[in-house]
């Protein structure tokens, strides 16, 4: 809600300010001139506040799947479609999915204190053998593919 009312002033601001600044400059040549500019500095800034919103959420996304300790896919087949889910099963027993742009949190469950895996949603179970350093996920008890895994946060959550 506080974004929104910066937003809002900022363009109020611009839309205020441009003109009357002509004004004060060149008396109503500079009016004119500043209600001409006044939309390209509002679609200017209009710009740059949805810039810097897309990156940021581009930059965090990014930063929290860099962060997974195993990131495993799943393929769901619609009734048209198929959909590719990505897990990213974070060490602070977070999972974030994503999905044609979307992404959902889910909470990251241990399994038990003796063996080594995690399960998500009572439906993506991961089990990891330390010692080889092997993984196997399922979904729904299928098999499916482990993207990645960064053994240094398996140990470091298993190990504590």
């Amino acid at each position: 809600m506080s974004f929104i009312l910066i937003f809002g002033f900022m363009v109020t601001a611009a839309s205020i300010l441009i003109p009357m600044y002509g004004y004060t400059r060149k008396r109503w040549k500079g009016l004119a001139l500043g209600c001409l500019i006044q939309p390209l500095a509002c679609a200017v800034v209009i710009g740059l506040v949805i810039g810097s919103i897309v990156a940021y959420e581009v930059y965090t996304l990014n930063r929290q799947t860099k962060s997974a300790m195993v990131a495993v896919k799943t393929v769901e087949q619609k009734s048209k479609d198929t959909d590719t889910l990505k897990w990213y099963l974070k060490n602070d027993e977070e999972c974030i999915v994503r999905c044609s742009g979307k992404r959902q949190y889910y909470d990251v469950i241990r399994l038990d204190s003796i063996a080594a895996g995690v399960s998500v949603d009572d439906r993506i179970v991961v089990r990891f053998d330390i010692k080889n350093r092997q993984v196997t996920a399922t979904d729904n008890n299928q098999p499916i593919e482990v993207l990645s895994v960064d053994w240094d946060k398996v140990k470091a959550y298993f190990n504590p």
